[in-house]
């Protein structure tokens, strides 16, 4: 009985030795080994897995607190994006309205200026002439003005401005002469003309007179001739006449009555032509007003718009000398030589502002516009700086562009978005020598929350997920 018990072990432990023989492809014969060392064989096997379990436990627990770190943990939630630094309100433009050739250079790149400072001067020659003949034009118009009304309100002479009567320009003395002349001339033709018309009007009003004076004759003797003929009729009826006598009076009565007649189809004529004369004087007198309020209109209208060039002249002519219009750094500097033209409208230099506080403009990408709005935290790098030394700084967004706009050169369309940074926030960098200067990049972090890292993994998949599903 005992030998069966120890020959069983013995019987399962040489099994076991020759299956890890045949693992390894070692060589081994069919004798069986001794008990004792199938029994340090398998501890040996025991004791070789315990590393192995342990680093199984190692794994999960690391993988444990990844996950529990990944659900849990706050991370920064934002929107990056490229800025620059930008001075409060802008780059102030140096331009030119209506541009000439540059006759002295003051100023060059880089260099500092103070407001009102000469920067450019022009050459004042060709503002300056026309701004003169602006001045003649103008001179003529008004004294021209001076004349229209003279004759409006029929003064015997123009009473030309105050200030054109004092000047010393021998081309503006030579406009009122002109003016003094044509106000005569016109005067005297038109006085001649009516002095024609009235001499009409007179001789048909003396005709008039004249056949109401024969009128008046040929009616008295008419009615005289009238009584003659009735008494001659009777004597005739009666025999005491030959009837030769009464028809030879009757002839007369009626030759007198057609004399009448004629006498006031002459009167009736006459007046007609007299009152056509008189109503060809008011017509004359009413188109010479006409004419002359017209040509006021036009001259008042063409002496409006000559005041406008002429000031504008002047201030082209006062400006011939371009000034610093804030005290700051000049950048962007355009002309260089003298002698140069500066074509009308063009960008002579900018000037940064000294004064003007720094901000930080970002340029936010359309897609995240419903993230972004004012009062949100930022984080800023000034990536101009070495990186490593330089802090970030907090900012907040001070505005978000109310309409998206376009870049000039690769169309790309963006929100501006303006940054204001706090002065402590500025003292946290220690430039030395290198200040802050406008133009500086800036990298843009606005931090819009906070989301556990398997949001972040996993929610671009969910979003596609959702749109995957919705497509037909």
């Amino acid at each position: 009985m005992l030998e069966t018990e120890q020959t069983e072990p013995k019987g399962r432990a040489w099994t076991q030795w020759l299956q890890i023989l045949k693992r390894t492809g070692t060589a081994y014969d069919d004798t069986p080994p001794e008990p004792d060392e199938l029994i340090r064989e398998e501890k040996t096997d025991a004791s070789a897995g315990k590393p192995a379990h342990l680093g199984w436990w190692l794994l999960a627990l690391g993988l444990g607190g990844f996950l529990l770190w990944a659900t849990f943990a706050p991370l920064d939630n934002g929107v990056p994006m490229p800025g620059v630094v930008m001075v409060t309100g802008n780059r102030q433009a140096v331009e030119h309205g209506p541009g000439g050739v540059v006759q002295a250079l003051h100023v060059r790149e880089g260099q500092r200026v103070k407001a009102g400072d000469v920067l450019i001067r022009l050459d004042p020659t060709r503002v300056g002439a026309e701004a003169q003949s602006i001045e003649i034009q103008l001179a003529t118009a008004r004294a021209k003005e001076a004349r229209l009304l003279a004759e409006r309100d029929g003064l015997a002479m123009p009473a030309f401005p105050s200030d054109l009567e004092r000047t010393n320009s021998a081309d503006v003395a030579g406009a009122l002469t002109l003016q003094r002349q044509l106000f005569l001339s016109r005067r005297a033709t038109l006085q001649a003309e009516l002095a024609g018309l009235q001499q009409s009007l007179a001789g048909q009003r003396a005709l008039v007179g004249g056949l109401e004076a024969s009128l008046g004759g040929k009616r008295s003797q008419l009615h005289a001739m009238s009584e003659q003929t009735g008494n001659l009729r009777q004597l005739a009826a009666e025999g005491y006449i030959p009837r030769n006598r009464l028809l030879e009076t009757e002839r007369l009565h009626a030759g007198i009555q057609s004399d009448i007649s004629r006498d006031l189809g002459g009167i009736g004529q006459a007046r007609g032509q007299a009152a056509e004369i008189q109503s060809r004087i008011i017509q004359r007198r009413d188109a010479w007003q006409q004419e002359v309020r017209g040509e006021l209109a036009d001259t008042r209208l063409e002496a409006q718009a000559l005041a406008a060039k002429r000031d504008a002249a002047r201030f082209d002519l006062e400006h011939s000398e371009i000034r610093a219009p804030a005290s700051g750094r000049v950048v962007g500097l355009t002309a260089h030589t003298v002698g140069g033209v500066v074509q009308p409208g063009a960008r002579l230099m900018e000037i940064v502002p000294d004064a003007a506080p720094l901000i930080v403009e970002g340029r936010l990408p359309v897609n995240g516009v419903d993230k972004v709005h004012g009062g949100l935290p930022v984080d800023l790098l000034f990536t101009a700086f070495d990186t490593s030394t330089t802090p970030r700084l907090r900012g907040e967004v001070e505005q978000v562009s109310a309409d998206r706009l376009e870049d000039e050169h690769s169309r790309t369309p963006y929100y501006r978005v303006r940054i204001r940074v706090g002065a402590d926030e500025l003292a946290r960098l220690k430039l030395g020598d290198q200040p802050l200067r406008a133009g500086m990049p800036v990298e843009v972090f606005v931090r819009t929350g906070e989301r556990s890292m398997l949001n972040y993994l996993f929610k671009p998949l969910l979003d596609r997920m959702r749109t995957a599903w919705g497509d037909k």
